[in-house]
């Protein structure tokens, strides 16, 4: 397992630094729009584009990794991000981010689909659990980390844009000096194996439905949770640490869930954290109406809203893992980061509305009803078939689709990225 750590330690460095970069721009994004006057359905749209530009980009993204290889792809894609968020500064004006972030969500699904597939090629089977639980932590920690860096500039200034861009380029430097050999890519765009969102649906109801679901939450919170935070009187200083703060508590309620996922049925889990956490979403929206926003209220929103996003997504993905058969998985990957980026482009301009008509407690409304009605229909699926048997990687580390757990027969020291298989296998050495 050291070997192995040893091996992709600057693909996570640069992973960590890139999503601190990410989440800083989703956060200082939302202030600047709310103090230039945007509307609400202009920020939701801004949302909505990222996704929508995620989701045409798993199109083509592994088309795009096998032409030009995994380390030339991740510095190509870093690049253009670090100049599309110096673009923003340049010039405030809604359809104009609009499209930025369009072209942001389409690089992301490219830097996804080389973060996983280096990841996948490296690990075996029984070292794959392990590998994704520090590479989710490594994702996590530049999750929680980046909003931090907005309270080191006025947000209506150009610095915090230029401190997203430097984390953007920095986090090309580890990946582009690293020693060790990138997986094999056969130079040629090969076409990978289409698995229809239909038949993902046919062989995996919850699976579908569950991440569909959590992208709604997760784009949701990302991309609004910023705008709920500022409507509740932080300070923009504190709307940082709220985000942060419910990052990590997301991530701490994710190894524990993960735990006990996989002893009892990851259905139930689900269905029992969607439900308690619909709860609190409720209780939340209705003591912010009731009592308004003291510390303990907005405590137990940043809290609650941190679980709901986070730590449901991997308990599903490890669920398909085991529903599937192993030949299945590989190509019904893509499909399930579809499923999720549809639900987060629908976010957008559903959690703008509800904020809109409802003030900053709307969202959480509008959490609290999405998950009861996840609890509901994940109840009614243990109900109707049941549980498979669990792998025994479980894959219940990945805390969104930058880290979609691929569980896929590798020999231990391949280094191949296979679209189409392969005669011989690489060794795992040190490029010269």
């Amino acid at each position: 397992m050291r070997p192995l750590l040893l091996s992709v330690t600057a693909l996570l460095t640069s992973l960590t630094i890139l999503l601190a970069g990410n989440s800083l721009q989703f956060v200082i994004l939302a202030l600047r729009a709310e103090s230039a006057g945007f509307s609400l359905a202009v920020v939701g749209a801004m949302t909505t584009t990222y996704y929508l530009g995620y989701m045409l980009g798993t199109l083509r993204a592994p088309v795009f990794v096998d032409r030009f290889g995994h380390i030339r792809a991740f510095a190509a894609l870093s690049s253009i991000i670090s100049a599309v968020v110096l673009a923003h500064g340049m010039l405030i004006e809604p359809y104009f981010w609009i499209a930025l972030r369009f072209v942001t969500g389409l690089c992301f699904a490219g830097l996804a689909t080389v973060t996983e597939s280096w990841l996948n090629a490296k690990a075996t089977r029984n070292v794959r659990g392990q590998l994704l639980a520090v590479a989710s932590i490594a994702a996590i920690l530049g999750y929680a980390v980046g909003p931090l860096f907005a309270s080191f500039g006025e947000v209506d200034g150009l610095r915090p844009f230029v401190i997203a861009s430097i984390l953007m380029s920095v986090a090309l430097v580890p990946v582009t000096l690293t020693r060790f050999s990138a997986p094999y890519v056969s130079g040629e765009g090969t076409e990978v194996e289409r698995y229809t969102l239909a038949r993902l649906i046919r062989e995996t109801p919850f699976g579908t439905v569950g991440c569909f679901t959590t992208g709604l939450i997760q784009g949701s919170f990302l991309g609004l949770g910023a705008v709920f935070a500022g409507r509740l009187g932080l300070s923009d200083r504190a709307v940082p640490a709220f985000m942060t703060g419910a990052l990590i508590a997301g991530a701490l309620a994710q190894y524990p869930l993960g735990w006990f996922s996989d002893r009892f049925d990851r259905r139930f889990v689900v269905a029992i954290t969607a439900v308690v956490t619909g709860i609190g979403a409720l209780s939340v929206a209705l003591l912010l109406n009731l009592i308004g926003h003291p510390i303990w209220v907005v405590a137990a929103a940043m809290a609650v809203g941190g679980i709901a996003a986070m730590p449901l997504y991997s308990i599903v993905i490890a669920h398909v893992n085991d529903r599937l058969p192993e030949t299945s998985i590989v190509p019904a990957a893509a499909t399930l980061i579809l499923a999720f980026s549809i639900g987060s482009a629908v976010a957008g301009p559903v959690a703008s509305l509800s904020i809109e008509y409802y003030g900053a407690a709307g969202i959480y409304t509008f959490f609290g009803v999405t998950l009861l009605a996840f609890g509901t229909f994940s109840v009614f699926r243990v109900a109707r078939r049941e549980a498979p048997e669990h792998t025994t990687d479980g894959g219940v580390f990945a805390a969104s689709p930058v880290l979609t757990p691929i569980d896929t027969e590798f020999d231990e020291n391949q280094l191949r990225f296979e679209f189409e298989e392969q005669d011989d296998p690489a060794e795992a050495e040190p490029a010269t």
